[in-house]
């Protein structure tokens, strides 16, 4: 086959496969509401990107039948600018549809100038507040040759690197309603920029302990994800966002949640620890209400160590901070993914929080105290 036709074929087979990816607009009816320009996602699998291109990072999930006001378009009549969270995001125009009899050119064109912003409050509920013994842990770690400057995260779907640490390394959280952690943000800025091998979408609170679940390109043998995370990242702070994937092993969940505390406990660094919106292990696994936060927060008194309650912030968010998904009956799902809203929450409640601990002024290695285990911890 010479190169012009293989270049045919190839082109060819990339057209039918993003065609085969979009419904015909008359396929899904439009269940966006309001009088202002929108645009409702109709196929699966959709991110919000930080850029009119392919290229561009993704910076969030968008779920089939979702709304968004539709802000501009860029150049070509191919993106979409939408808001998105506290700021804004682009999406093509083959993941979405407009209202029939409406399209990508009666957009004006994009001024991001113009993005209309979401002023959050100054100090969000649930930060934890920062005590003595938290700062005197944080320098025992630094002092320990682990790196001020850097914070790692171990966690599940609402923690993976697009939705969490990769939203702030692309520049898409808006710092308006809190300019002072626009300097906190590039303290950490290294650790957003990379992706945490503990944190993946299927996780439960055991799989970050089970070398099944290694990276067996950066990580050792019979190392645990949360190990070699550990290792890698050399963080003197781990945030812990877990208990989504604790549906119906939430019997389980204290244990091997106390065990990753007492892990990162014994790795010298800081735990903090991060409570969720939603409600899955009561609503579909049958346990008490509220079971995985409570255990968290249990959790976190007994080892003295800070929880952002992000569980509370959520509830004063639309829909509890959590994304509204719909299967292709249009039936909503239970929800458990956190909305563009809510993640931007939860990383400006991260940004709070981090934001009360200082390097030490020297770095001299004193003797070191061993972390007191809880009578009755897992180990």
């Amino acid at each position: 086959m010479n190169k012009p036709h293989l270049k045919l074929v190839v082109l060819t087979a990339a057209l039918l496969a993003s065609q085969s990816r979009v419904a015909p607009a008359s396929a899904l009816p439009f269940i966006c509401q309001g009088d202002e320009p929108q645009v409702m996602v109709h196929v699966d699998g959709a991110y919000a990107r930080h850029g009119a291109s392919w290229q561009a990072a993704p910076i969030g999930r968008m779920f089939k039948f979702q709304c968004f006001r539709a802000l501009g378009r860029d150049e070509s009549n191919e993106w979409v600018l939408v808001a998105f969270g506290t700021s804004y995001a682009w999406v093509n125009r083959v993941e979405v549809r407009f209202a029939d009899g409406k399209d990508v050119t009666q957009l004006a064109p994009a001024n991001r100038a113009s993005v209309p912003r979401v002023n959050l409050p100054s100090r969000l509920p649930g930060i934890p507040a920062i005590t003595p013994q938290h700062r005197q842990m944080y320098q025992q770690a630094v002092r320990a040759r682990r790196d001020p400057n850097a914070v790692a995260v171990i966690g599940d779907c609402n923690s993976e690197y697009p939705v969490f640490f990769g939203r702030l390394a692309a520049g898409a959280v808006d710092f308006s309603s809190n300019p002072s952690l626009a300097a906190v943000a590039q303290r950490f800025s290294g650790s957003f920029a990379r992706r945490s091998v503990a944190a993946n979408g299927g996780f439960n609170a055991a799989s970050p302990l089970d070398p099944t679940w290694t990276d067996t390109k950066q990580c050792n043998k019979n190392e645990s994800p949360a190990e070699c995370e550990l290792r890698l990242s050399n963080a003197s702070l781990v945030i812990l966002s877990l208990g989504t994937g604790d549906t119906f092993t939430w019997q389980e969940f204290e244990q091997h949640y106390a065990e990753l505390i007492n892990l990162v406990l014994k790795r010298g660094a800081v735990p903090i620890l991060m409570t969720k919106a939603d409600a899955l292990e009561s609503r579909q696994g049958g346990a008490p209400a509220d079971h995985i936060n409570n255990v968290i927060r249990r959790l976190g008194a007994r080892y003295n160590v800070p929880v952002i309650d992000f569980a509370l912030a959520a509830r004063n968010l639309p829909d509890g901070g959590l994304a509204i998904e719909r299967d292709d009956d249009m039936k909503q799902k239970e929800p458990f993914h956190v909305s563009d809203l809510g993640a931007d929450v939860r990383i400006l409640m991260v940004l709070q929080t981090l934001q009360g601990f200082t390097p030490p002024a020297t770095t001299r290695s004193p003797v070191l105290t061993p972390t007191p285990r809880p009578r009755g911890a897992s180990r």
